[in-house]
Formats: structure tokens, sequence, C-alpha cells
């Protein structure tokens, strides 16, 4: 089986959106997907895939090389 598209991906997310919305509300849902994002940038940043010195950089508009 080949891997999943970001199309794919996208359908299950927002159907899963929908059915949270659907059972819990919509503030709640809102809670939970700012708390998903949050757990994405830790990860993200724990394995070492973000970058925090070049966001940094960015945000006060120098562009490293």
């Amino acid at each position: 089986m080949s891997m999943w598209t970001y199309k794919q991906w996208g359908a299950l997310i927002g159907g899963l959106l929908i059915v949270l919305i659907a059972t819990l509300g919509v503030g709640t849902t809102a809670l939970v997907v700012i708390f998903a994002v949050i757990g994405y940038f830790v990860g993200a940043f724990l394995e070492g895939e973000l970058d925090v010195e070049d966001i940094r950089a960015r945000a006060q508009g120098r562009r490293g090389g």
C-alpha cells in the first residue's frame, strides 16, 4: 500500500474535526486543535526539526544564509 497524500490526510483531519464539532462543540474543538498545534511544535523542537535561531532571525528581519 502506498503512502497517503496530503489531500487524503486533509480529508481525514477535516472529517475528524467535523465529528469533534458535532459531538463536543466549537469551543472544545478549538481548544483541542490549539493544543494539537502546540504539541506538534513541541515535538518538532524536541526532535531537532525546528531551528529556533532561524525563526528568531527571521522575526527580527535578518535573513541568514
